[in-house]
């Protein structure tokens, strides 16, 4: 993307030049609204061409990106690195957690990408429980230790030695019956 300035010829139709002016602009997303106040843009003086400075384009296209997320009860991309940071992941780590690219954990955070509702979830859950994550992905190498967060074990937890502290779950499999275990005595989802 080449960087536009004052006077340059218009992309889009080639005959008119650029002129810098100021004016609101106005976003509209599932009945609600954004507005940008007083924003240089460049509009072309024969056609209808309209495109904002680099640098006013970056930072629109973060808000308007945490605006929808806002309104979709997602968390915003600050939310999302905080949340990072506090894990002490860095972003590879994170994206291996994720089991997705380190760009799009990047493009999350700098509000070029919104996450699914799924990954949302998984954030919302390492924020509150940070534990979790070497539960869900002891392959990535993380010790329980480096997380800032705290286990809490019960009876139905133990600690193995020798595995950085990872509970466990006593009888993983107990509640699974119990839960699909049709009352009149029928097979489980399983098909035991």
């Amino acid at each position: 993307m080449s960087v536009l300035k004052n006077g340059d010829i218009c992309p889009v139709c080639e005959k008119g030049k650029l002129k810098e002016i100021r004016k609101d602009l106005i976003f509209r997303y599932k009945n609600s609204s954004k507005k940008f106040e007083n924003e240089n843009v460049f509009a072309c003086d024969v056609c209808d061409y309209e495109a904002l400075p680099q640098e006013t384009n970056k930072r629109i296209i973060k808000e308007l990106t945490d605006f929808r997320r806002n309104i979709n009860g997602l968390l915003l991309s600050d939310q999302l690195k905080s949340i990072r940071k506090s894990l002490g992941f860095n972003i590879k780590q994170m994206a291996k957690f994720l089991s997705v690219n380190d760009k799009t954990v990047g493009r999350y955070e700098n509000g070029k990408v919104t996450q699914s509702a799924h990954i949302d979830k998984l954030y919302r859950i390492l924020q509150v429980f940070p534990s979790v994550a070497s539960i869900l992905r002891p392959d990535i190498g993380i010790p329980i230790s480096s997380f800032k967060g705290h286990v809490i074990l019960s009876e139905h937890v133990t600690l193995r030695e020798n595995d950085n502290y990872i509970p466990e779950p006593v009888s993983a499999y107990n509640f699974i019956a119990d839960d699909y275990l049709d009352l009149k005595g029928s097979k489980n989802a399983t098909g035991c």
